[in-house]
């Protein structure tokens, strides 16, 4: 009896660990929406592993912009981040950048992008993991903890 639920428990273990290196490597494969469209970053989608300014301050989606009214945050916002564990810069332009998170054991990608509004004194921040529904709050804790270096 106890070495059929251990043979279980093992087995269950095997194919837990199995689906989460095939999560980590589609997300390293994946093609990804990313950008600015009419002056806006994409939506999020419907799954709660996403988080954005730009989403309607009702919605679960939502985070506070980072406030920017001298324009001194935005230039050091890339240095700041490409600096930290897991940050590659995939693109910078003037007023865009897109960085993707790889984690550390699962090595799962997620991107994470900036807007550079000077008109409204703030950075649209935007945070979204590729695969999976949830993510413990790890996109919403990297932008809080990217603001508060900043």
């Amino acid at each position: 009896m106890l070495f059929g639920l251990l043979s279980v428990l093992i087995v269950l273990v095997v194919l837990a660990t199995g689906l989460m290196l095939k999560l980590g490597s589609d997300s390293r494969r994946m093609s990804v929406s990313v950008g600015v469209v009419e002056g806006r970053l994409i939506a999020c989608s419907s799954t709660p592993n996403c988080v954005s300014s730009d989403a309607s301050p009702e919605d679960s989606h939502y985070i506070d912009p980072i406030t920017d009214p001298t324009g001194s945050k935005w230039a050091g916002l890339v240095e700041t981040v490409r600096g930290m564990p897991g940050a590659t810069l995939i693109e910078q332009h003037d007023d865009y950048a897109h960085f993707t998170f790889t984690t550390g054991l699962w090595r799962f990608v997620d991107d994470v992008e900036f807007h550079h509004r000077p008109q409204a004194a703030e950075i649209a921040i935007r945070s979204a993991s590729r695969v999976g529904r949830s993510d413990w709050s790890a996109n919403r804790n990297r932008l809080e903890a990217i603001r508060a270096v900043l």
